[in-house]
């Protein structure tokens, strides 16, 4: 065998050992992928399940919700407070599902499906239609998010009436 071709097979395995080494890397890259987007569901749900075992272990916050949402006793103005920090980590939790989601983190539709019974429930109760009609804005929500929420509402409202 030839200078030539030693040469030629050294160049053949190194290209191979290139096209290896991507092939690795790639694979690399899809599993951090992975654990980043696993980090970021389990962050949302603890950030859902924040709110939900605040409701289930603090009656008075039960209570308060249930009366600011159905609006069947007047709250004073530091239980309308109270409510209306509720209905913002409502809402900010919302938005971090619709984020990700818009981000391709989620897939597509997690936003609707998820949101439609969560925060859907809540914004279609007297309470909740009132003050997302009147507070979300000066929550620092972005208009495209209050633009999808509205739409699945909407949405909601057109699917009851059929």
């Amino acid at each position: 065998m030839s200078l030539e071709h030693i040469s030629y097979l050294a160049q053949i395995f190194a290209s191979a050992g290139v096209v290896f080494s991507l092939i690795f890397v790639g694979y690399q890259i899809r599993q951090s992928t992975v654990a980043m987007e696993r980090g970021e569901h389990n962050s949302t749900m603890q950030q859902w399940t924040t709110i939900r075992m605040t409701i289930a272990k603090n009656r008075d916050i039960a209570e308060l919700m249930t009366s600011g949402l159905d609006r069947s006793t007047a709250l004073d103005e530091a239980d309308r407070m109270r409510l209306d920090f509720m209905l913002n980590e409502f809402a900010w939790a919302s938005f971090h599902i619709w984020d990700r989601t818009q981000r391709g983190v989620f897939p597509p539709g997690t936003f609707e499906f998820s949101c439609s019974s969560y925060l859907g429930d809540v914004l279609r109760t007297p309470g909740g239609r009132t003050w997302w009609q009147t507070r979300a804005a000066a929550s620092g929500l972005i208009p495209p998010f209050v633009a999808d929420v509205d739409a699945m509402l909407a949405k909601h409202v057109s699917a009851s009436a059929q």
